[in-house]
């Protein structure tokens, strides 16, 4: 699979992986891999507008198969060409998880978590403060664009799907940045598990 991967990056082609355990039969994603080693594969996404729509961290072993070339790579390619939109490397290494998600927190403000073993209808969304080989502490941001003002400590291997980089993750920040003191909500308001809806 990784030579398979490598082979889709280096032609610039559009790749549709499925993850059928995850996401059911019917359930896929198309983007360009930007990077793969033996454990993760980085793309840049795009979406059904046919638009980049930041990126996506995924995990070979939750691969059940892909398509390379994506079904729509020519079309997809083309509509992107004319639109001017380019595929950009974020620049984030692979090699340790812990590592990884510090950097793009630090680089892109948020990240979206995806736990989807333990919480398929739901994610956290916020930058990650501190994190090891066994567990991470997010700082969360709720739907409402307000930082909740505790922290959050989750299982590291938890995690199925990383996403940055994104319009839903700029729509956030920029609404936040916005708020000035309103920008954090009270902990009572806080959901019970600190979970928020997928959006």
């Amino acid at each position: 699979m990784l030579i398979e991967l490598e082979k889709a990056r280096t032609r610039n082609n559009v790749v549709r992986i499925f993850r059928e355990e995850l996401d059911g039969p019917d359930g896929w994603t198309d983007g360009f891999v930007v990077d793969a080693n033996e454990e993760m594969v980085l793309l840049q996404l795009v979406d059904d507008s046919v638009r980049l729509n930041g990126y996506q961290i995924l995990f070979l072993e939750d691969i059940s198969d892909f398509a390379h070339p994506a079904p729509f790579n020519d079309f997809q390619k083309k509509v992107l060409a004319l639109r001017g939109e380019e595929v950009v490397d974020p620049e984030v290494v692979l090699d340790d998880l812990a590592v990884l998600l510090i950097d793009i927190s630090e680089e892109f403000g948020l990240v979206t978590l995806h736990r989807e073993e333990i919480e398929p209808d739901s994610c956290e969304i916020g930058r990650v403060v501190r994190a090891d080989a066994v567990t991470y502490e997010l700082e969360e941001i709720g739907s409402d664009a307000r930082w909740f003002d505790d922290t959050f400590e989750y299982d590291l291997y938890d995690i199925t799907r990383i996403e940055f980089g994104g319009a839903y993750e700029d729509a956030l920040l920029l609404a936040n940045d916005d708020m000035g003191d309103d920008a954090y909500e009270l902990s009572d308001d806080y959901p019970d598990d600190g979970v928020v809806d997928d959006e």
